[in-house]
C-alpha cells in the first residue's frame, strides 16, 4: 500500500467523537440530545483526537468528560464554558501531576437523594476511548434540574418574563429589561402596560371557571413571575399569584408553575419555599412540549386521570415560529385528561387603533421573538374543542367582572378564549 492509499485510509477512520456519537444514540434517554453535543479538539495542533460532550435535558441530569491532562481539560473548559446545557461546569482530579487524568462535568453537583437518603438516581455510565459519560432519570423531587433544554438568564439581555414585569411595575427585573421598555415612546410603553395590566386581571376569572367545573390541579406554562410587587392599573384589585386565586376555592389543590427563565425559576423558589399551600415549579421550555408533559416531575406532580386546567397567558406570542406552536398545542390537547381545561391569552392586532405588529421589530432587535397572530390562527390552537362562552374575545370582554371591562376593545392588544376536552366520544 502506498503512503498516499493509506493516508486516504487512515482518513476514512472515525474519530473518537463520531464513536461515542454512534454509541450514544443508543444509550442516551433523550436521542434528540446528540444534535446539540459539542464536539471538542484535545490537542493544541488539531491534530490529537477528540471528545464529545453531551448536555442536560429532558431526563439526562448531569454528564462528564474524562481527558488526559491538565492541558486537555482547560481546552474541554473552555470549549464548554457559558453554552446552555453545560450548568455547574467544573473539573475533578485526585492527583498531583499535570498528566493525570481529569473528569470534567456538568448538571448536578451531587448524588440526588430520597426523602430516606437513598440514591434516587439510576446511574447508566460507561467509560469507552478515555470518554465517560452518563445519564439518569429525571426525579420529581429534584426542582433544580431543567426537564428540557433551558437558556441561561443573561443579565445583559433582556428577557420576556422580565420585561413583562417592568410593564407591570415590579421590582424583579434587570436593568436590560428597564432600558427595553424605556426605549419606547411613552405612547408605546403605556399601550404596552394597560395589556400587560388586563392580561393579568383576567386570571382570576380563569380560576373561577376551572375551579365550578371542580379542577383541583393546574399547570401554568410560561407563568413568568407568580408572585411580585407589581402595581395595579387604575386602582384595580391587587394582583394575587396563581395559587394564592386557587386555594380561595379549594384548599388543597395543586399548582404546578413552568418556565424557561432561570432568574424568574430561582425567584420564584425562594419566594415560594415556605409557601403552606405549596406550589410546586417546573424548570423547562413549553417548546418542547412533549419533553415537559413526559417528564418524571410533571407526571408525578399532576395525577394524569383527573382533569388538569392548563394556563398559557401571553406565552405562545413569545414563541415566532407558528409550526412550533402548532405542534406543541396539538400535543398539549392529546395528553390532557377528558374533562380537562385550556386558557389561552394571545396577542393580536386590532386595526389601525392597536397594530401589536408593531414592536414585532423592535423587541426581536433586542433578542426577544414577539409574534402576534390573527383570530384565526389563536382559535386554531384550541383545535375542536369547543370554546366556553363568550369565545374568542378581547381579554376585558371575556367575563364582565374584569376590573378594566369598560376600556376600549383595542386596549387588551390580545384576545382570550378557554376550551374544556370533551369526554372521549364526545367531540
Amino acid at each position: 500500500m502506498t503512503q498516499h492509499d493509506e493516508a486516504a485510509a487512515g482518513s476514512s477512520v472515525p474519530s473518537r467523537a463520531a464513536r461515542e456519537r454512534a454509541l450514544l444514540a443508543g444509550r442516551l434517554a433523550d436521542p434528540a440530545l446528540l444534535d446539540q453535543a459539542v464536539e471538542i479538539q484535545l490537542g493544541e495542533d488539531g491534530s490529537a483526537d477528540t471528545c464529545l460532550a453531551v448536555p442536560v435535558g429532558g431526563q439526562r441530569m448531569a454528564g462528564n468528560v474524562t481527558v488526559a491532562g491538565a492541558g486537555q481539560a482547560l481546552r474541554v473548559l473552555q470549549a464548554l464554558h457559558g453554552k446552555s446545557g453545560f450548568p455547574c461546569l467544573r473539573e475533578s482530579c485526585f492527583a498531583k501531576s499535570l498528566d493525570s487524568p481529569r473528569i470534567i462535568r456538568w448538571g448536578l453537583s451531587g448524588s440526588v437523594k430520597d426523602d430516606h437518603g437513598e440514591l434516587d438516581a439510576r446511574l447508566w455510565g460507561y467509560n469507552e476511548a478515555g470518554v465517560g459519560e452518563y445519564v439518569t432519570e429525571q426525579k420529581w423531587r429534584d426542582p433544580r434540574v431543567p426537564v428540557t433544554p433551558v437558556l441561561e438568564s443573561m443579565t445583559s439581555a433582556p428577557a420576556d418574563g422580565r420585561v413583562y414585569d417592568v410593564l407591570l411595575g415590579g421590582q424583579d427585573h434587570y436593568l436590560a429589561d428597564r432600558r427595553l421598555v424605556e426605549s419606547l415612546t411613552a405612547q408605546d410603553r403605556r399601550t404596552l402596560e394597560v395589556a400587560a395590566a388586563i392580561n393579568r386581571a383576567h386570571q382570576p376569572a380563569v380560576v373561577k371557571v376551572f375551579a365550578s367545573r371542580g379542577i383541583d390541579q393546574y399547570l401554568d406554562l410560561g407563568c413568568g413571575l407568580p408572585v411580585n410587587d407589581a402595581r395595579p392599573l387604575d386602582g384595580a384589585p391587587s394582583y394575587a399569584a396563581l395559587h394564592d386565586l386557587v386555594s380561595q376555592y379549594q384548599d388543597k389543590a395543586r399548582t404546578v408553575y413552568v418556565d424557561r427563565d432561570t432568574f424568574i425559576f430561582a425567584k420564584a423558589r425562594f419566594r415560594l419555599e415556605e409557601d403552606p399551600r405549596q406550589p410546586e415549579w417546573v424548570s423547562a421550555d413549553i417548546q418542547y412540549m412533549e419533553q415537559v408533559l413526559n417528564s418524571g416531575r410533571v407526571q408525578l406532580l399532576l395525577d394524569w386521570s383527573r382533569p388538569i386546567g392548563v394556563l398559557l397567558h401571553d406565552v405562545l406570542p413569545w414563541i415566532r415560529n407558528g409550526k412550533t406552536v402548532a405542534e406543541a398545542m396539538a400535543i398539549l390537547r392529546e395528553k390532557l385528561p377528558p374533562g380537562s381545561a385550556v386558557s389561552i391569552t394571545h396577542a393580536t392586532n386590532f386595526g389601525e387603533d392597536n397594530v401589536m405588529s408593531r414592536f414585532t421589530k423592535r423587541f426581536r432587535k433586542a433578542g426577544l421573538d414577539f409574534k402576534p397572530r390573527s383570530t384565526r390562527a389563536i382559535g386554531e390552537l384550541f383545535g375542536d374543542w369547543p370554546l366556553e362562552e363568550p369565545g374568542l374575545v378581547p381579554t376585558h370582554r371575556w367575563h364582565p367582572e374584569h376590573p378594566h371591562a369598560a376600556r376600549p376593545l383595542h386596549d387588551a392588544g390580545a384576545l382570550a378564549g378557554l376550551a374544556f376536552k370533551p369526554e372521549a366520544g364526545r367531540a
